[in-house]
């Protein structure tokens, strides 16, 4: 393992490689204080990408920090994990400096985290990071509209693993690069169990929805249309395409998450009867 630096107890920060895998799996099944990011991706997933930072003593880990970027712009904080009798600001200032000189050295501009914790918002805060916006839960009435106004030209069908790559433009044209995915997080999530489906105009495919399930729950995970065919009533028919499957196969709940300040598409889930659960989480945006 390569040594960066000493800190100010004789503690170092070292770069976690995937020598470091057994290392640190054992470490994030101990009594620690734990941020995940609500991502595809597990803690172990993103060994042999950086910033991803241990901070050790006598070669034992005493916390974790792994920031790597979703694009060439943004960043998130993925995993911040700390043992809990150890200073707790300090050890989060050390890693969050040596993991933002790593970012800035690389070009990302963004580093963003959800404060999923009242004790990692407070962090957040207290290190420069802004609460810029909130994610909110949504959850399906149950009805769907009398018809679906999708026009004649548009056509939706099931996604196929070949179209990842078209997939991921529409993506990266529809949203801002704090909340694209990578063309891994695309493929990820396609990976796992529920509905995907594309929107193809004239053989083109201009926007997508991939939504996950579990027994009788689903949630739609992510819905993107290419901004240049938007207004053609594209995402109200991926959205009543997919309630009608749902529907189908006798799902009782469906949720979605959207920013508190994404006004159309809180306008486009109202047509659907969705609603407020109540549940929120802040995200946080620290310029680089």
């Amino acid at each position: 393992m390569l040594r960066q630096r000493k800190t100010s107890n004789d503690k170092e920060i070292i770069k976690a490689t995937p020598d470091n895998y057994d290392q640190i799996a054992r470490f994030l099944n101990q009594n620690n204080q734990i941020h995940r990011h609500l991502d595809w991706f597990g803690t172990l997933d993103w060994l042999g990408y950086q910033p991803y930072l241990l901070l050790m003593d006598n070669q034992k880990i005493q916390a974790v920090l792994c920031a790597t970027p979703e694009n060439e712009k943004a960043a998130w904080v993925r995993t911040f994990v700390a043992k809990k009798r150890i200073p707790l600001e300090k050890t989060w200032q050390q890693l969050l400096d040596k993991a933002v000189l790593n970012l800035r050295q690389n070009g990302i501009t963004q580093l963003a985290a959800l404060a999923m914790h009242t004790w990692f918002e407070g962090l957040l805060s207290n290190s420069g990071f802004e609460n810029k916006q909130n994610i909110i839960v949504l959850e399906w009435g149950g009805n769907l509209p009398q018809k679906d106004p999708l026009i004649t030209d548009i056509t939706i069908r099931p996604m196929h693993v070949a179209d990842i790559s078209k997939v991921y433009l529409v993506d990266k044209a529809a949203f801002s690069p704090r909340w694209q995915n990578s063309y891994e997080g695309l493929i990820k999530a396609y990976e796992q169990p529920g509905i995907s489906t594309v929107a193809e105009y004239r053989g083109e495919i201009v926007g997508y929805q991939i939504s996950t399930s579990m027994t009788i729950y689903g949630h739609l995970a992510r819905l993107a249309v290419n901004p240049e065919f938007q207004r053609m009533g594209i995402a109200y028919g991926l959205v009543y395409d997919l309630l009608r499957q749902f529907d189908q196969r006798g799902y009782w709940r469906v949720t979605v998450n959207t920013q508190s300040d994404n006004y159309p598409s809180l306008s486009l889930y109202k047509q659907f009867g969705f609603n407020r659960t109540g549940e929120e989480i802040p995200v946080y945006e620290l310029s680089l």
